[in-house]
C-alpha cells in the first residue's frame, strides 16, 4: 500500500479506511507512532510487538519461561488478603 488517508475528527481522533484498518491490522485503541514527517507528508507505523496481538488470548503461555512462579506469587498474596481480612473480624 503506497499511501491511504486518515480523516481527522472534531474532537482529534483519526478514522482509518477500512482497506489501512486491514493491512495494519488495527482494532479499536490501536496505537500509531509518528515515525517521520517530510514537508506535506507524515509518515505513522504500529508499535513494534502490538501488531501480533489479537486480543487477551494471544497472551497466553507469554510468561511460561519466566523465573517467578506466578502461583506461588498468588497464594503468597491470598494469604496476605485473607490475613488482613481476619484482624477485622476477630
Amino acid at each position: 500500500m503506497a499511501s491511504a488517508a486518515l480523516i481527522v475528527k472534531d474532537d482529534g481522533s483519526f478514522e482509518a479506511t477500512p482497506e489501512l484498518r486491514e493491512v495494519l491490522h488495527m482494532q479499536p485503541g490501536t496505537r500509531l507512532e509518528l515515525v517521520e514527517r517530510e514537508g506535506d507528508e507524515v509518515r505513522f507505523r504500529v508499535p513494534a510487538g502490538t501488531e501480533d496481538l489479537q486480543g487477551w488470548r494471544s497472551l497466553r503461555g507469554m510468561l511460561a519461561d519466566s523465573p517467578v512462579d506466578l502461583n506461588e506469587e498468588r497464594r503468597k498474596e491470598r494469604e496476605r488478603e485473607l490475613a488482613a481480612e481476619n484482624r477485622w473480624h476477630e
